[in-house]
């Protein structure tokens, strides 16, 4: 379904399938022949062909026709063009802006020419970005430093990994090790320190990596092209290493981040994959934008994924990666030996491969462990369980079992004389998992996530009554039990489990249904979280809108509402109070609790726009609403509980005094409260019409 539409959507734009579109289509049609789709791309290839275009844009698809079909239609026009671009930066040596994905394009091409100039000048590429001279030289485009001295996942995050893949490809294919290291390097930061637990990264509006253990939930950006490019990376680490951690990463972004980017129907995307929502309507899937980046780069990949599933190493060992009901052929010793797996994965942890040859044969099948069955959640320390898994790995060979130890690589070896016939039987333990993240996480403190073999869970709207997931408490000792709906997306496996409210624990509880990350977003607009809390807040976490935590209600059973929440940011530098010179009904409330009563108060008689009582009460955060202008008193403990104790995003900086921020509390026909945050919480009162700058708060 999915690769079809975007076909049609390209003929849409008058131009016709290119790029990762046509080159989904060719590696689809290698194994689901269509007739239709066949004429499309050969038309296709026709009119690029004929179009001679120049640069690098069109290597992939061009060694990609020829490795699948044998034809140099679209090869010859790539050489060309790469000879052109030689002469220009490799012995030209120009300035250049870009670098990672000309690399991997000239790295793609040079696997199948075997030229070494075009290896050459992808290496140029590489080398030619950090410089002095180079143009537009920032972070974000990964171009601060030379390649070689970057250690750190930074700037854009789709094109940092897409530098990564580059660099692991030229040091491989150049045996410069110092390339692959720079890589390594740059990888571990990420996966120690910047990655969600879904497998994707990029945390920040800008499509970039975050501080280290920055990782927002309900404001992720996650994109689905960064957790593609991710997946290449870790499978070309693979590839050179053979560790079984850089699959671990791989299978978990694959699972949950990237098949997240598109819809159970195949003809509706995500750009951005948060891991929580407030049900506004921003997180629902479309069919176009007028972008069209992450769909591409995702048929590319559901075409591409079977090649993921297997590999063999040069002594001819081969290595199962990932479980899925499949065949495949390996030539060992001039032996062909074909596998058939069957797999419950998944949903299940049972997999059988049959192994047929025409004669007896000795070799190595290397059968990967999963991190999630050994008690790994991820490689480093940025999540692990809350409890063990006790229960081991199982494999046999014939009905025989064998000792399912994985070596230092997270592979089982089975070095044998192979029969036709042969059985593999594995089963890993596939249950239900409560994931922490590092306390530096801050974002998610006293807050649990929840795995199944690798996929990882969270509560949608449609399945708790009232539709209210983000003020969910849970009990970490409560039972979740794994339950089979083959009603629902033709079978799934959901969890079945119960929790009461954050605003009033002592409620009782409620069943709550947790489903698949993957599948959210399919039954339209509504609360969604993958991070459960188990615990209440403290004051200084981050609230369920992104904002801060400051204040825990003690009547919050008898108040309705238990915690205030401060916006991250502040909704302006100088706005009026309003109404000045002029006493308004109510407004005068100082104690906790007033602040909302005040702004409504405020609303009603002051009709000026851009006051701070509409800024907070327009105000959107994360598609959160409900804000109100502080009250003195929520104001004074906003400052000791926040600003006082370094938190809070203020941007005083070095500022000693005038720093202020209006409270609702109205004085006089004058006058209203405020208080300056830059001297010590000074609590004053000023002209209603003096521009002050607004923090707005909630109740949760």
């Amino acid at each position: 379904m999915t690769i079809p539409f975007e076909v049609q959507k390209s003929f849409e734009t008058g131009r016709g399938p290119g790029g990762n579109i046509l080159e989904a289509a060719i590696l689809s049609l290698a194994i689901h022949p269509d007739p239709e789709l066949q004429a499309q791309v050969d038309a296709r290839v026709r009119q690029l062909k004929d179009a001679r275009e120049s640069g690098n844009r069109g290597f992939e698809v061009a060694a990609t026709y020829y490795t699948v079909t044998g034809k140099k239609d679209l090869l010859e026009a790539a050489v060309k063009s790469a000879d052109a671009l030689y002469d220009e930066f490799a012995v030209k040596d120009s300035p250049f802006s870009g670098g990672e994905r000309d690399a991997i394009n000239c790295v793609q091409l040079y696997r199948v020419t075997q030229d070494k100039k075009h290896l050459d000048l992808a290496k140029h590429y590489l080398d030619i970005r950090g410089r002095e001279d180079s143009v537009n030289r920032s972070r974000h485009n990964q171009s601060y430093q030379p390649v070689l001295e970057q250690r750190e996942a930074v700037g854009h995050a789709v094109n940092c990994a897409s530098l990564m893949v580059s660099l692991t490809d030229v040091g491989v294919l150049t045996g410069l090790k110092e390339y692959f290291n720079a890589a390594q390097a740059m990888w571990r930061d990420a996966v120690e320190r910047k990655m969600y637990i879904t497998g994707g990264i990029g945390a920040t509006v800008n499509e970039g990596f975050g501080e280290p253990y920055r990782l927002p939930n309900i404001a992720a950006y996650s994109e689905t092209c960064a957790v593609l490019m991710f997946i290449t990376l870790n499978h070309r680490m693979f590839m050179a290493t053979g560790d079984g951690k850089y699959i671990d990463v791989m299978e978990r972004g694959m699972y949950n981040n990237a098949v997240d980017g598109v819809s159970i129907s195949g003809n509706r995307f995500f750009y951005v994959n948060r891991l929580a929502s407030a049900g506004d309507g921003r997180d629902l899937r479309w069919e176009r934008a007028s972008l069209e980046c992450c769909p591409p780069n995702l048929v590319r990949f559901l075409a591409s994924m079977p090649g993921l599933l297997y590999a063999q190493d040069p002594k001819g060992a081969i290595y199962v990666n990932l479980y899925v009901s499949s065949q495949t052929s390996f030539d060992v010793n001039a032996t062909p030996i074909a596998l058939s797996v069957d797999s419950e994965m998944p949903w299940g942890g049972k997999s059988t491969i049959a192994v047929a040859i025409d004669r007896d044969v000795r070799a190595t099948i290397k059968l990967r462990i999963p991190g999630w069955a050994r008690n790994q959640a991820v490689p480093g320390t940025l999540y692990s369980y809350m409890d063990r898994l006790d229960k081991a790995p199982s494999v046999s060979v014939n009905g025989r079992t064998v000792t399912a130890v994985p070596d230092r690589m997270g592979y089982l070896s089975l070095d044998r004389q192979w029969h036709n016939g042969d059985s593999i039987a594995v089963e890993f333990p596939v249950e239900v998992r409560r994931v922490i993240a590092n306390p530096l996480v801050t974002e998610n403190r006293g807050k649990m996530a929840i795995e199944r073999g690798p996929l990882v869970y969270c509560s949608e709207w449609p399945d708790v009554n009232g539709g209210r997931v983000l003020d969910l408490l849970f009990d970490r000792r409560e039972t979740m039990k794994p339950v089979f709906d083959k009603e629902r997306h033709g079978g799934v496996t959901v969890i079945d489990t119960a929790a009461t409210r954050l605003t009033n624990p002592s409620a009782p509880k409620v069943p709550v249904k947790l489903v698949p990350y993957y599948l959210w977003a399919n039954r339209g607009a509504g609360e969604m979280s993958v991070w459960l809390s188990h615990t209440g807040y403290a004051l200084g976490d981050t609230g369920p809108a992104g904002g801060w935590i400051f204040y825990e209600n003690p009547n919050y059973a008898a108040d309705g509402w238990r915690y205030l929440e401060a916006a991250p940011f502040d909704q302006s530098a100088g706005a009026t109070w309003g109404c000045f010179r002029r006493a308004i009904d109510g407004a005068r409330g100082t104690a906790v609790g007033t602040g909302k009563q005040n702004t409504i108060d405020m609303l009603a008689a002051c009709k000026e726009p851009g006051t701070a009582a509409d800024l907070c009460a327009s105000l959107k955060v994360n598609g959160v609403g409900g804000w109100f202008l502080p009250s003195r008193d929520e104001l004074a403990l906003m400052y000791r509980n926040l600003r006082a104790a370094g938190r809070g995003n203020f941007q005083d900086c070095a500022v000693t005094d005038n720093f202020t921020y209006w409270a609702s509390s109205q004085q006089t026909a004058d006058m209203a409260a405020h208080i300056d945050f830059a001297d010590l919480g000074r609590q004053h009162g000023d002209d209603k019409d003096f521009p002050r700058r607004v923090r707005a708060v909630r109740f949760v």
